[in-house]
């Protein structure tokens, strides 16, 4: 009979076991993979293709085109102001309702005669020859009497604005005691 080897347990077998991959068994060699770069090239003349298509290209900002008026060049005509209305107050003197104080402004009359000759003065008619006054004939004059004013001192200033050839002359609605 053969002999069995006898082991004690004092002895222990070991035994190194080295692993191999499969890899290195078959003798493949250790290529990286390469990308496929013709599929990403076509898409990317697809987008530039696309791009160059829908793009708007504009006109540069300092490019403007414009229409000239058409004309002779002559400055326009100058419109003429509107009118300076003229307002005359009426005032009864404090002694007598027969006395009467006729204020242009600042300027203040004891007379009709006064309003008539002032008017006048002032009164701008080419056709007669007045080149130096401030109103037009056709100027607006309005009348404001006072409360206690006589009708007849609201008349005479009527005729008084008449009388100096002003035409458009008015009356306003009586003022009451300030």
């Amino acid at each position: 009979m053969a002999e069995t080897p006898t082991t004690t347990h004092d002895e222990t077998l070991t035994e190194t076991v080295h692993h191999t991959p499969l890899r290195k068994k078959r003798g493949r060699s250790t290529v990286v993979g390469q990308l496929n770069l013709t599929a990403m090239i076509d898409v990317i003349f697809l987008l530039l293709i696309y791009f160059v298509i829908t793009s708007n290209f504009r006109v540069d900002e300092g490019v403007l085109v414009a229409t000239l008026p058409q004309g002779s060049g002559r400055p326009q005509e100058t419109t003429a102001l509107p009118p300076q209305k003229i307002e005359l107050m009426l005032t009864a003197g404090t002694v007598d309702d027969t006395q009467v104080t006729i204020q242009r402004g600042s300027v203040a009359y004891t007379t009709f005669a006064e309003l008539k000759a002032d008017l006048a003065a002032n009164r701008f008619d080419p056709d007669a020859g007045q080149l130096d006054g401030l109103f037009e004939p056709d100027n607006p004059i309005i009348i404001q009497p006072g409360p206690s004013v006589r009708w007849q001192h609201v008349v005479d200033a009527f005729n008084a604005c008449i009388a100096a050839k002003y035409t458009n002359v008015s009356f306003a609605k009586p003022r009451g005691d300030v």
